[in-house]
């Protein structure tokens, strides 16, 4: 009599889960006063067998999120996702349908809308500047172990190790303020979906040493990264940020996301090489850096009440204006920000750049006595300085 032996298939899940990285936000050196002032002054988890997966919904008790002085109150319990076998949990690929599925984008909708701003551009930068105050990187989970999980012919799914390094639905990540790369995209395309924007996309990326993920946009033609942190980057930025961080991009994998009835629909587009990232690089223009120059000035000068006078620009030749009895000039250099402007979010550079000076209580201070403005941007290399000027009569 002869015997059949059957074996099963053994997957070792190693992409974008485990090992991947957080995105450092963008930094800056601290203003100083650089001319003359006239005068002046896990336990081990058991292996997980399944063949269809129905996971109780998280629940909370205290569901509210916040973003600056809003507060918004979610649904104390998750949507409930019935979705078949395990790989949905572990694979950002077989994540993306279920977990961006009209019932999830239901639960976290009160958030999104708060979150919507008047455009797309408004909107991906909102979603990116609440990120970056309300959730942060687990550590500890970018320290758990790849998935390794059995198929069997039978369809049963066996998860042998890395049962914690699960993917988190956008509920989750809101509710524990902490996740990874991939928690990071499902909850970033989660929240344009549910602004009614599609479709969304999202990476899985091969680096040279581990594997990443991030969600991206399309706008006018161009892909946007929007990975963890502001600012949204170009793929020729995004490409030379991985370069100064010890590490290139190998190739990623698009995926295409549009809202379904129940399921998202997830469409592969094709796997980007490294050189095709640098397809997409815009270079920021002498007419960027005076647009962007002109429209921060303008709104000091709406926002304080300044006079807008160019004159003060003398001050860094160590001259005081005529009319004036004190002036001072600040230059506030930030590292990469040339590199990853693009014209596409002039307004949205504007008003975050002014909200970091602002934000200064030395700079605040002075902003506040002073009765004119002036300011200049220039791009030195990657970085970009602005120099402001300030006049007191």
């Amino acid at each position: 009599m002869m015997r059949r032996t059957v074996f099963a298939l053994v997957i070792v899940l190693m992409v974008f889960v485990s090992g991947c990285i957080t995105v450092v936000q963008q930094t800056e050196t601290s203003p100083t006063t650089s001319h003359s002032t006239y005068p002046s002054t896990s336990p081990t988890p058991q292996t997980t067998i399944t063949t269809t997966t129905t996971t109780p919904p998280a629940t909370w008790t205290n569901p509210e999120v916040q973003w600056n002085n809003l507060t918004v109150f979610l649904p104390s319990q998750d949507a409930q996702l019935n979705c078949s076998g395990v790989l949905w949990r572990y694979i950002l690929k077989d994540a993306l349908p279920c977990m961006l599925s009209g019932p999830e984008l239901e639960v976290i909708s009160p958030f999104a809308a708060e979150l919507k701003g008047a455009t797309l551009e408004e909107s991906v930068w909102n979603v990116l500047d609440w990120e970056g105050q309300w959730v942060t990187y687990d550590r500890e989970k970018a320290k758990e172990p790849f998935a390794k999980i059995i198929i069997y012919p039978d369809g049963r799914q066996e998860v042998v190790t890395g049962q914690n390094n699960t993917i988190q639905t956008p509920y989750e990540t809101i509710m524990r303020g902490k996740g990874i790369c991939t928690d990071y995209t499902v909850l970033t395309d989660a929240l344009l979906l549910a602004m009614n924007y599609s479709p969304v996309y999202a990476m899985g990326i091969n680096l040279t040493d581990l594997g990443h993920a991030a969600a991206l946009v399309r706008i006018d033609g161009w892909f946007f990264v929007l990975d963890q942190r502001l600012p949204p980057m170009d793929l020729g930025s995004y490409y030379r940020y991985w370069e100064r961080q010890g590490r290139r991009v190998i190739n990623a994998t698009l995926y295409e996301i549009r809202p379904g009835n129940d399921l998202a629909s997830v469409k592969t587009l094709g796997i980007l090489r490294g050189k095709d990232f640098l397809k997409q690089d815009y270079t920021m223009t002498e007419n960027d850096a005076t647009a962007l120059a002109y429209r921060m000035v303008r709104l000091l000068s709406e926002e304080f009440n300044l006079a807008i006078d160019s004159s003060l620009s003398l001050l860094s030749d160590g001259k005081l204006p005529e009319g004036y009895k004190s002036g001072k000039a600040w230059v506030v250099t930030y590292q990469n920000l040339a590199d990853y402007y693009h014209l596409i979010f002039h307004e949205q550079y504007a008003e975050w750049l002014v909200g970091r000076i602002t934000s200064d209580e030395e700079l605040f201070g002075n902003i506040e006595k002073s009765d004119a403005v002036w300011i200049e941007v220039k791009a030195e290399g990657n970085d970009l300085a602005v120099t402001l000027y300030l006049g007191e009569r």
